[in-house]
Order: structure tokens, then C-alpha cells, then sequence
């Protein structure tokens, strides 16, 4: 069973990627339709250091007792930064479009197929069901940060990891207001992306490439105070509250 397109990987990730591959195809054979990585690993933000690995898997069966075959592969690779795969059927992804179509349109455009079928070339979602999920997102993001904030407020290092992970959880609904409302492929890269996302939606998102260009964890982002960022940081979802409810 040939595994391709490894050689458009970056070298780091390649070393982990291709043993864990070859090891769930012995494990499941001719039950693998697909198999492919996606995320930052094929991407321009991928660092070796801090990114995670994500593998996607279509079977014929996903079954726990399925599941349970790739439990020693799993486990490894865990150590190794690489997600426990995610196990999916040809069948629940044409029923579960309108459902996740942003995780699902976030998988296809930085898919890299190793093994088998191309299974989500053909994916497409409509752009109401995007926008109804970019919609929940943003105002449950809102949400749950004041929230937050109310248990972490004395808590700098607390607020500056909320604010991150709030960030990172939302770079995906981003890129997708950006494809809706261009009707195009969003920029691959982070710091591109967010550029154009903030001329589109006419919010400023200077203090968001601030925080996803801070490594420390101080309580700060970059000079600035986290609470400082925080405060920002709603004010900028909450114009983008609105903003959403027209695309």
C-alpha cells in the first residue's frame, strides 16, 4: 500500500508522519478509502516545535471495535504531537455538511492525501449553512470570553492563554466569512489572511497578528497587558457580531 505526495510535507513532520501512516494501513488494510493529513502541517504556519499533527481517515467501519485497532498507534503518536486520527465514513460526511461546514471546508482546502481516494475534492457546503455556523461561533465566542474573564480577571496568564486559544479556535471562522463573502478560497496564511479578513469586515486586527505572534507566557502580549488585549479583543467580535448577520 504506496503512500504519496510525503515529499509535500515539511522534512520535520515527514519523519513522524510516514511511520504512523504505513501503521494504520497495516492495521486496517482494504477498510482504508483515504487517508490525509490537513491543518498547518501542510500549510505556511506549520512549526515543528508547537503544531500539532492532524490526520484524517475515512473507513468503511467506525465502529468502536474498529477504533480499537489503532489504540498502540494512537497512543505513540500522541507523544509525538499527532492528534488521535479522526475516523470518518463516506456516508456521515454527506449527511453532516450542514451540519460542520466549517471544519469540513477547513479539512478540504489543507487536505494532503497520502493513501487512497481524494474523498473531499467534491465536498461542497451551501452558504447559508457557513454562515449560520460562522454566526453561532462569533457570538458564542463572545459569550463565553466575558464569561471567562469574570473567573480569570486575576489571573494574567490565565486571561493570556484564554485569549489565545479564543483566537485560534476562531482563525477558521474567519477564513470562512472571508469565503463567503468573496466567494473564494480564503489566503493559506495566518498573518494574510487575518490582513485582508480585517479590510473586508473593517475591523482593526492588528491586536489579533499581536497575539498570534506572541510565544511567551507572562501575562503579556508582546509589551501590553492581556486584559488590555482582552478588552480589544471583544470589541472587535462584537462588531463582527453584526457584521456577520448581513453576509
Amino acid at each position: 500500500m504506496e503512500i504519496m505526495n510525503l515529499d509535500k510535507l515539511p522534512a520535520e513532520a515527514r519523519k513522524k508522519i510516514e511511520p504512523y501512516a504505513r501503521g494504520l494501513l497495516e492495521v486496517y488494510g482494504k477498510e482504508v478509502i483515504s487517508l490525509f493529513v490537513y491543518g498547518s502541517v501542510t500549510g505556511l504556519d506549520f512549526d515543528p516545535r508547537t503544531s500539532d499533527i492532524n490526520i484524517g481517515v475515512f473507513l468503511r467501519d467506525t465502529s468502536l471495535d474498529a477504533l480499537k485497532k489503532s489504540l498502540g498507534i494512537v497512543k505513540k503518536g500522541i507523544r509525538k504531537k499527532i492528534n488521535a486520527p479522526l475516523f470518518l465514513t463516506k456516508e456521515y460526511l454527506e449527511r453532516s455538511l450542514d451540519s460542520f461546514p466549517v471544519e469540513f471546508m477547513e479539512m478540504k482546502d489543507s487536505r494532503c492525501v497520502l493513501y487512497g481516494e481524494d474523498v473531499l475534492e467534491t465536498v461542497a457546503v451551501k452558504k447559508q449553512d457557513l454562515r449560520v455556523e460562522c454566526e453561532s461561533q462569533i457570538k458564542g465566542k463572545l459569550i463565553v470570553l466575558k464569561q471567562a474573564y469574570l473567573e480569570q480577571a486575576l489571573n494574567r496568564k490565565g486571561l493570556e492563554k484564554l485569549i489565545k486559544e479564543a483566537l485560534k479556535s476562531l482563525l477558521p471562522v474567519f477564513r470562512n466569512m472571508l469565503r463567503i463573502k468573496r466567494d473564494a478560497k480564503p489566503p493559506t496564511g495566518k498573518k494574510e489572511m487575518l490582513a485582508m479578513f480585517g479590510t473586508e469586515f473593517g475591523i482593526d486586527t492588528g491586536a489579533f497578528i499581536k497575539v498570534l505572534e506572541d510565544k511567551k507566557s507572562d501575562g503579556k502580549i508582546g509589551r501590553g497587558d492581556a486584559e488590555d488585549f482582552l478588552e480589544d479583543f471583544t470589541v472587535q467580535l462584537g462588531k463582527l457580531s453584526l457584521a456577520v448577520d448581513k453576509l
